[in-house]
């Protein structure tokens, strides 16, 4: 989601990505690592772009367990690409089940 980082930020919201990424904005600004991405991004001193350089909508849907467990799996799934902060330090054996069978179909 930054500019000078090749590293991603997997998260959900229930409100629109506009409002999401002027929270993420705003946490910048007023320096409040309150979120992931804000403290990824003033840790390292990354800059940061404007909603198209650094939103991606992975998989839409309405916040509840379903949602929650979309969130997770991507974070399992995408590791070597998200943010030092946000990386999970145990496997989970159905997501790489899932991983596997995406990668050979």
């Amino acid at each position: 989601m930054d500019l000078t980082c090749s590293n991603s930020y997997v998260g959900q919201t229930g409100r629109s990505l506009g409002i999401r990424h002027e929270e993420h904005t705003r946490y910048l600004k007023t320096n409040n690592p309150v979120s992931v991405y804000a403290l990824h991004i003033l840790n390292n001193k990354h800059e940061y772009g404007n909603i198209e350089q650094t939103i991606e909508l992975l998989k839409p849907g309405n916040k509840g367990v379903k949602i929650n467990i979309w969130e997770s799996f991507f974070i399992h799934i995408l590791p070597k690409q998200n943010f030092e902060e946000q990386k999970v330090n145990y496997p989970n054996p159905l997501y790489e089940l899932a991983q596997d069978v995406a990668l050979h179909n």
